[in-house]
């Protein structure tokens, strides 16, 4: 399942760069999100029918995290994802506030 489009869709409303893997806009305040897992979870008739897609996405900052971080958490849940986890980490080569929210989503498989 490519989830790309609606995680893409699902943090539109925060007005950030939200890109798959990697961020090349060069703004210190972005989204990027990359899969962690992707299994089927219905098979009937030895046919794989649902996958559970597992991913990471990350929220970058020079600011305080904390509001964006519970906006992204809720958009994500309103976009059909479930939260498993978040984090909150600072690195110290970039400067930035780096959170992590690991979460899943079901969806048809259509490979």
């Amino acid at each position: 399942m490519n989830i790309n489009p609606i995680v893409i869709a699902a943090l539109a409303s925060l007005s950030l760069p939200v890109t798959p893997n990697i961020n090349l806009t060069g703004d210190t305040e972005y989204i990027t999100f990359n899969y962690m897992d992707e299994r089927p979870t219905l098979i009937a008739d030895d046919t794989d029918l649902y996958d559970t897609t597992v991913i990471q996405v990350h929220y970058f900052t020079k600011g305080n995290p904390q509001q964006k971080k519970k906006d992204i958490r809720r958009l994500l849940r309103a976009g059909g994802f479930v939260i498993h986890d978040t984090q909150e980490f600072y690195e110290i080569d970039t400067a930035l506030t780096h959170v992590v929210v690991e979460c899943s989503i079901d969806g048809v498989i259509n490979d």
